[in-house]
């Protein structure tokens, strides 16, 4: 997708909310929907592979924050059909659960994610480990709040006075990550298709391009 393309429908939504189909955050969704094993990858960039079966990914980049902020259309992703058995026990792994965080939390950049509102009354079921995520500077404040006390994300960033821009990332990440709800509604949760194989979509579409 050309920048000015990418750019122009990121602007339909407003400077405070993003759609998580132009990042990584959905490709990882989609896989984790669909229990698929994938791999994705940027030439140049390094790569993730997500075992989706088993809960965990690997990662294979020395920038994880510019790959999480990269453009969706930027990535190449295939498929994994078996997955090596080394993978399995490897201490490298870590719980896809917290690549939902990374991915949702980078892409986020102060913005909420498209589905999630400002109005949402957010219970915190489940306290991030903040050792091992991201985070900002009022994110400890936030997740005492909001697990003692379910509270909108409005009246949350006014009561403890902060940015709503760490609010808006705070919820994003920990929605992404399944460890908040909104409370005072049933959010609609899109059908994720699962991903195909590109590379063999690309050996069927050469085939078709010699007959």
């Amino acid at each position: 997708m050309p920048a000015e393309k990418y750019n122009s429908d990121q602007n339909v939504l407003g400077e405070d909310v993003f759609s998580a189909d132009y990042y990584l955050v959905n490709i990882i969704k989609r896989a984790v929907k669909n229990s698929q094993n994938i791999h994705v990858s940027i030439t140049g960039s390094g790569s993730i592979t997500l075992l989706s079966s088993i809960g965990v990914y690997f990662n294979n980049t020395d920038d994880i924050v510019s790959f999480c902020m990269t453009p969706a259309s930027e990535f190449k992703v295939s498929v994994l059909n078996k997955i090596d058995a080394n993978l399995e026990t490897d201490n490298s792994c870590r719980n896809i659960d917290e690549l939902m965080w990374i991915a949702g939390f980078y892409a986020s950049n102060g913005r909420l994610m498209e589905g999630c509102f400002r109005d949402d009354v957010v219970e915190l079921m489940h306290w991030p480990n903040f050792t091992r995520l991201p985070s900002t500077e009022n994110s400890m404040r936030l997740a005492s709040l909001l697990s003692s006390c379910p509270t909108s994300i409005t009246l949350a960033y006014r009561f403890l006075k902060i940015d709503k821009a760490e609010a808006y990332q705070f919820y994003t990440a920990a929605r992404c990550a399944g460890l908040a709800r909104a409370v005072n509604r049933t959010p609609e949760e899109p059908r994720l298709k699962p991903h195909r194989n590109q590379a063999l979509l690309g050996l069927l579409l050469n085939k078709i391009a010699r007959i």
